[in-house]
């Protein structure tokens, strides 16, 4: 567990929530929809902890080394597909290794 954020600093850079605009009407609609995908899921936000920080994801192969990463963005939906071609890869290339 990395408590004191050494792992996601040094890949992700501290990234923080950006605003893609500042127009207030944007701003509404994009949380109504961001919303919106959430109910249709029957998932709920998250309102403890940092709000500003942002996470990714990031799938390693066996020798420990970084394959693949992505990197949140606030209000869009996570590329399952990318993710699950680079596990893919990643398990592809330890079966050639073999």
């Amino acid at each position: 567990k990395d408590e004191n954020l050494v792992f996601y600093n040094d890949f992700f850079g501290r990234r923080k929530l950006k605003l893609s605009t500042w127009n207030p009407i944007r701003l509404y609609r994009g949380y109504k929809e961001m919303s919106q995908r959430l109910k249709e899921k029957n998932l709920q936000g998250n309102l403890t902890g940092e709000g500003l920080v942002q996470g990714g994801i990031i799938v390693f192969g066996k020798d420990g080394k970084a394959k693949y990463t992505y990197e949140e963005e606030t209000g869009s939906e996570i590329p399952v597909q990318d993710i699950l071609a680079s596990l893919n890869a990643v398990r592809n290339e330890e079966k050639e290794k073999k």
